[in-house]
């Protein structure tokens, strides 16, 4: 199984692919600032520079909406609950050898108990 890692967005960035998602934005719409040129040069949304010199701040054109784009939440979502059950097993692997070093601790008591 090949694991693929996975890139958090920073806050701005997701929410505005969130809008993009729910809004079911138009194609052909400007977007400006640093998150529309984030998400365009990560692959999340596919965009043509309109920026002119006049611009400030990036400007770019929705052209679509890749899969990358399309599935972010999902994934983010899966690798939370992975990241999740990995927090789960450790916890569980450390009470296990607590128990058993105590167990082992033990041994002398249970040998003079027993003499």
């Amino acid at each position: 199984m090949i694991e693929e890692t996975f890139e958090y967005l920073d806050e701005e960035s997701e929410k505005l692919l969130q809008k993009i998602l729910q809004l079911d934005v138009k194609l052909d719409v400007n977007l400006r600032g640093i998150a529309a040129e984030h998400l365009v040069l990560k692959g999340y949304i596919s965009g043509i520079d309109a920026r002119t010199l006049s611009d400030v701040e990036p400007v770019y054109i929705l052209t679509g909406l890749t899969q990358k784009g399309k599935s972010y939440f999902e994934l983010k979502k899966k690798h939370e609950k992975q990241n999740r059950k990995l927090t789960h097993r450790e916890w569980q692997i450390a009470i296990v050898s607590a128990i058993v070093g105590a167990l082992i601790g033990l041994i002398p008591s249970i040998i003079q108990w027993i003499q």
